[in-house]
């Protein structure tokens, strides 16, 4: 069923995107939130479900693509993703009748609300990858064999261009080299699909989760109240509550499209004495409690405070500050045998198999 989102569903949706993602610099988030807001003083925003479509419309995901250049230093002036679409259209010569996010998380969590007040298009209820990745090729859709291109890019410097690709691994070289020269991000619209496809391939109920999130973490009541409803909706448990004791930045290379900036965490829990590692590539990775790996990719992790329930941004843990370490499944579809191919920590340079694909 469709619904009409308010400016505190967007906020809502700010809060969830940050928890989901527990990223480095959320700057992004918020800013284009408070532009969200501003612009639906005069417009209205739908949000539909991908049943409400018909079968062969033709559905496009939008997001933001970064290659050294944080989105919040150079934002965009807000045409950006309106000439993909119609980048989009041009080359396929159909019409988009629905949008949809790259990913449930981080910016590319409430980009779409921007586009689809700019648009007048719906955001559908639904992504590719119930979480974020930072890879392209790093989708549901993927997995289920759907074309990625035709892709559309607009970057900082107001150029654009078309990218005719079939294959996910492919369009990554060739869209993050294309960024670097289009000024360090870019807008892009990609895998043009039908309703259908995103139907049978996609992750579903994103945007709601997320607006569900922040509502438990705006909420008016106690830490361990907040715990307890994010285990009703998400599954979460609580890894451990424990102190930062020490952080290092790791000098490992990593390839093309990769997160930059490796570095580490030790934790001790001050109440049970074990040690807890967490592996960080501008997300959490792996996480280690006594030598054990106790959640790794595409398990998601996030870090609370443990006193007001609010997300901890990765580049603000200091040592000494004690943390809540809160672990859920992704959508079912990472956990595959394709799925964990694209996600598992090999995937990411670091060389240890998921441990479902060792007790499978």
């Amino acid at each position: 069923m469709s619904t009409l989102l308010t400016t505190e569903d967007v906020r809502n949706l700010r809060t969830g995107a940050h928890f989901l993602a527990c990223t480095i610099d959320p700057t992004a988030i918020y800013v284009y939130a408070e532009m969200i807001q501003r612009a639906m003083e005069d417009r209205s925003l739908e949000l539909i479900t991908v049943d409400e479509l018909a079968p062969d419309d033709l559905v496009v995901a939008v997001g933001m693509v970064t290659q050294g250049l944080f989105i919040a230093d150079m934002p965009p002036v807000g045409d950006e993703f309106l000439g993909c679409i119609s980048a989009i259209e041009a080359s396929l010569g159909r019409r988009v009748r629905a949008i949809y996010s790259l990913a449930a998380a981080n910016i590319n969590g409430i980009v779409p609300l921007m586009v689809g007040l700019q648009s007048a298009l719906p955001v559908v209820d639904s992504d590719p990858m119930g979480r974020v990745f930072p890879l392209i090729s790093q989708t549901t859709l993927n997995i289920g064999n759907v074309a990625i291109g035709p892709i559309a890019l607009m970057g900082v410097t107001g150029e654009r261009a078309v990218v005719e690709v079939e294959s996910p691994s492919r369009a990554e070289t060739l869209v993050r080299a294309l960024v670097t020269e289009l000024g360090g991000w870019a807008a892009t619209a990609m895998y043009p699909c039908s309703a259908q496809q995103l139907r049978e391939h996609g992750v579903h109920g994103s945007i709601s989760r997320m607006i569900r999130i922040g509502q438990i973490l705006g909420g008016d009541t106690s830490v361990e109240s907040k715990l307890l409803l994010l285990t009703d909706l998400l599954g979460t448990t609580r890894i451990a509550r424990a102190r930062v004791s020490h952080i290092e930045s790791l000098s490992r290379p990593t390839d093309l499209g990769l997160p930059a900036q490796p570095s580490s965490v030790t934790l001790e829990d001050e109440t049970t004495g074990r040690i807890v590692r967490l592996e960080i590539q501008n997300e959490i990775l792996l996480v280690l409690v006594d030598g054990a790996v106790t959640a790794a990719v595409p398990d998601m992790v996030t870090l609370l405070n443990s006193e007001q329930g609010t997300v901890v941004n990765l580049d603000d843990v200091q040592v000494g500050d004690v943390i809540d370490i809160l672990k859920f499944t992704a959508a079912a579809q990472w956990y595959s045998e394709a799925g964990l191919d694209l996600t598992e920590p090999k995937a990411f340079g670091i060389p240890i198999v998921h441990p479902r694909r060792r007790h499978a």
